[in-house]
């Protein structure tokens, strides 16, 4: 059950589907929940910065009604009073630094996760890419194996071959369609890892193009000045720029703990109909409380942040030596595939038939051959997508630098 579903399921939705190149996918890859959701989040922070106000504090508005008794008798009275706080530590301004380093840090989040996902889907589709090559190969060895069993078959009726050669082409023609099947599940595996990043339904018919994509890499030579700016990628930008907002709320909540002065104003109508006004100045200084229980947690927090971004910024730096290293040593591994393993078991594999048809070869090394051809391939075509990733890779975290 478990390969009529794989086979099912690797087979059948891809006649339908429409190749995804690397680059839509990687487009599609902004579009995903994660990502977009984040993007949005940094739209709204944006649209909100923009509307804090001037003054950090609303105005108080008092009515106060009343009636007094008198000698002479009662009379009604009323106080109207508005008092508006100021604070002369500047809040409002303390609470825009504050906004805007939260949303600086959090463009630098947004980016970073964008970057992660779109490293993952650099994987998964170069894996989908690999997988249906290899499905694609196998498939081929499968119809070989089956022919060369009709021929051994035909061979045999006709006295030409053993009952033991038959068995070796049957037991040939069994393994190739075993691995067939293998490749069809890595195909399926691939397709539904693609899927989920991509934020499709696991039925998406995903379909990776058979063009592998094309990347700028800079030359060797400015691996070093490259290397020297790492700290600026963005997990570790995000995490100092988290460190630095953590210090803005800190100031935040120093300044609303400052000096502030109270102005207001009343008016009063007397029980006996006279009118007065009354103006209203009042100062709170921060004599006890400053904010030190908030600020201490706050600025806490941005020492820890301050690590966490120093070895952001080293992991980073590691990160990128890594592609370069995976760049030179992936196009090494495929030269070496391209130049001389697919050849050499290409021409064993022709040599091989030759030598079966003259009469100076047996079955057995035809399928060794055969085998070696098909495992050269299979190589093959992992070596092509492990030197694409190692090029796209690269070519993503240094496009992520300013």
């Amino acid at each position: 059950m478990w390969v009529l579903l794989v086979t099912l399921l690797a087979a059948a939705p891809a006649s339908d589907s429409q190749p995804l190149s690397f680059e839509e996918a990687q487009a599609q890859a902004a579009k995903a929940a994660l990502p977009a959701s984040l993007a949005r989040a940094v739209e709204t922070r944006r649209v909100w910065d923009t509307r804090l106000p001037a003054l950090a504090a609303n105005p108080t508005l008092s009515v106060i009604p009343g009636r007094r008794a008198q000698p002479d008798g009662p009379g009604f009275e009323m106080t109207v009073g508005v008092e508006q706080p100021l604070f002369l530590s500047n809040l409002a301004g303390a609470q825009r630094d504050a906004a805007r380093a939260e949303t600086r840090a959090l463009e630098k989040e947004a980016v970073a996760a964008l970057l992660d996902r779109r490293l993952e889907v650099a994987r998964a589709w170069l894996t989908l890419w690999a997988a249906q090559q290899a499905a694609a190969s196998a498939a081929q060895e499968a119809e070989l194996a089956g022919t060369l069993r009709k021929s051994v078959a035909e061979a045999l009726a006709l006295g030409g071959a053993t009952r033991l050669e038959l068995a070796e082409a049957e037991g040939f023609e069994a393994e190739a369609r075993l691995a067939g099947l293998s490749r069809d599940a890595e195909v399926t595996h691939a397709r539904l890892s693609l899927a989920v990043l991509l934020g499709r339904p696991p039925a998406a018919a995903l379909v990776a193009a058979d063009a592998l994509p094309v990347v700028a890499l800079p030359p060797a030579s400015e691996e070093a000045r490259w290397l020297a700016r790492a700290g600026e990628l963005p997990e570790a930008e995000a995490r100092r720029l988290l460190g630095a907002a953590e210090r803005a709320r800190a100031a935040e909540v120093r300044a609303a703990r400052g000096w502030q002065v109270t102005l207001g104003a009343q008016g009063v109508r007397e029980y006996y109909g006279g009118v007065s006004g009354l103006l209203m100045v009042g100062v709170t200084p921060p004599v006890f409380d400053s904010g030190q229980r908030e600020r201490g947690a706050l600025l806490a927090a941005a020492e820890r942040l301050d690590g966490e971004a120093q070895e952001a910024a080293v992991r980073a730096a590691a990160e990128l030596a890594l592609a370069f290293h995976e760049r030179e040593h992936a196009d090494a591994q495929l030269s070496l595939v391209e130049k001389s393993l697919v050849p050499t078991a290409e021409e064993a594999a022709r040599l091989a038939d030759v030598l079966l048809r003259a009469g100076q070869s047996t079955l057995p090394d035809v399928l060794r051959a055969r085998r070696a051809r098909a495992a050269a391939h299979a190589r093959l075509a992992f070596a092509r997508s492990e030197a694409s990733l190692a090029a796209a890779r690269l070519h993503l975290l240094l496009s992520a630098l300013p």
